[in-house]
């Protein structure tokens, strides 16, 4: 059971420090993402880069599987854990302190398997001696009560307090420090109204929480809001990726239409091209529209608040959302799409530009990094997957962009619309030669084929 006086800990290292390593530091932060490589700090002749995942990658407030938090300091340089660690955690959520706590690992790597329910934290495992932080044989502690227990946004405060021996410590001032805001998926059901039928609605947000979802059954508009942050420096200084997902019952015909036109819209500006993704596949008795709002998206629209002479939209801090049926076509072939995990933007050149079946067509894809918009040198694995406006499955190919470019070959064998699904697995460096899994993710495009 939990007897870690952190507190006590924390006064004490105002008197120790590791004496021997310089370390040149500035806080560095993501945000609403699920699993990443946060950018390094200076360590002596170290670039420390701190690694963060919250398991399973997918996660939701209705999840009932195992969850965890893994965290590994590691070198930049060459990928190399840093051993003996220890990490001061705290959690926040909507400002409500949840857990702060020491954590040593002897290996470097720590996973904090979490049994969510309403209780308060007990931590189990045993005390690393010299400091008191909790540990382990094999760096797996196990932690219970409110972590990632309700949908929404999870600030993670890291303090790394010492490294590469149990009794090495940093000055508390020198102490590098990251901050990851990690999201759980926010489930929220209703069942609305229209004439005299019911529909189940589902929104799926993996950000923050869903809050005043309404619809206006006169102009067929469904509409949401979320928290956010609209500081336009902070959204300079963080990686943020919004992900919102409604389902829509394929029963209600009056606002589906035929499954191809909607208007999207975020802050009021329509989204289009690769920012709407519809998915009618996945699911049999739901039709999927996927918003996907990058990094750059979130700037032009914070630019545009800030310019804004209206009071009211300077001072919520929230995003808003809605839905109606529209005129413009979304299933179109596009020239870039992205991950729905938001790391990755994909570049796609068809040849030629109007696709026929029956004839060979030719695909060139080249991969970004979704973040930072530069094209990547590594080697990038993937699946390249094709589906029939049936659902059926085409094509199903294990791929690699050598230098972040692939081509591929396709006869699509019918007329129609088809989904095409660019599923990334890993990033290699070619001077490192090890993978990177962070920035796992989906890309969906649909092509249009006479």
């Amino acid at each position: 059971m939990k007897t870690c006086f952190w507190c006590l800990i924390y006064c004490f290292l105002l008197f120790a420090s590791i004496g021997t390593s310089s370390f040149y530091f500035n806080n560095v932060y993501g945000d609403g993402l699920f699993e990443e490589n946060l950018p390094p700090a200076t360590v002596g002749d170290r670039e420390a880069s701190l690694y963060t995942k919250i398991s399973p990658p997918v996660l939701t407030s209705d999840s009932n599987d195992k969850k965890s938090f893994t965290l590994r300091l590691f070198d930049a340089k060459d990928n190399k854990t840093i051993e003996h660690v220890s990490y001061f955690i705290t959690v926040q959520k909507d400002g409500k302190l949840l857990m702060r706590d020491l954590f040593h690992s002897h290996q470097g790597t720590l996973k904090i398997k979490i049994n969510s329910n309403e209780g308060r934290v007990n931590v189990f495992g045993s005390q690393e001696p010299f400091q008191g932080g909790w540990t382990s044989e094999t760096g797996d502690v196990t932690v219970s009560g409110p972590l990632l227990l309700t949908g929404g946004l999870y600030h993670f405060g890291i303090e790394i307090f010492g490294i590469d021996h149990d009794r090495n410590i940093f000055n508390p001032e020198n102490a590098p420090r990251f901050d990851a805001y990690l999201s759980v998926g926010d489930i929220f059901r209703d069942i609305i109204k229209y004439k005299n039928d019911q529909y189940n609605m589902t929104i799926i947000s993996y950000y923050d929480r869903v809050q005043n979802f309404t619809f206006d059954e006169q102009n067929k508009k469904i509409s949401w809001e979320m928290p956010f942050n609209w500081d336009l420096g902070r959204i300079q200084e963080q990686q943020i990726f919004i992900h919102e997902e409604i389902k829509i019952p394929n029963t209600f015909t009056e606002f589906i239409g035929n499954g191809t036109a909607f208007d999207a819209l975020v802050e009021g500006q329509k989204l289009s091209g690769r920012s709407v993704v519809l998915d009618p596949y996945t699911e049999e008795e739901n039709l999927i529209i996927h918003f996907l709002i990058n990094k750059g998206d979130l700037l032009k629209l914070a630019e545009q608040r800030a310019n804004s002479t209206a009071e009211k939209d300077k001072d919520k801090r929230i995003m808003k959302f809605s839905l109606t049926p529209g005129s413009e076509n979304q299933f179109i072939t596009l020239s870039e799409v992205l991950t729905d995990t938001g790391g990755i933007q994909i570049a796609l050149d068809w040849v030629p530009k109007e696709i026929e079946s029956q004839k060979e067509s030719n695909l060139q894809i080249k991969f970004y990094d979704g973040i930072k918009n530069l094209a990547f040198k590594s080697d990038i694995k993937y699946d390249f997957v094709v589906f029939d406006q049936n659902g059926n499955q085409i094509l199903n190919k294990n791929q690699i962009a050598k230098n972040g470019t692939a081509f591929e070959k396709i006869i699509f064998p019918g007329k129609g619309p088809y989904l095409v699904e660019i599923r990334i697995k890993s990033i290699t460096d070619p001077s490192l030669n090890i993978p990177d899994e962070t920035r796992k993710g989906i890309g969906r495009t649909h092509v249009n084929v006479n």
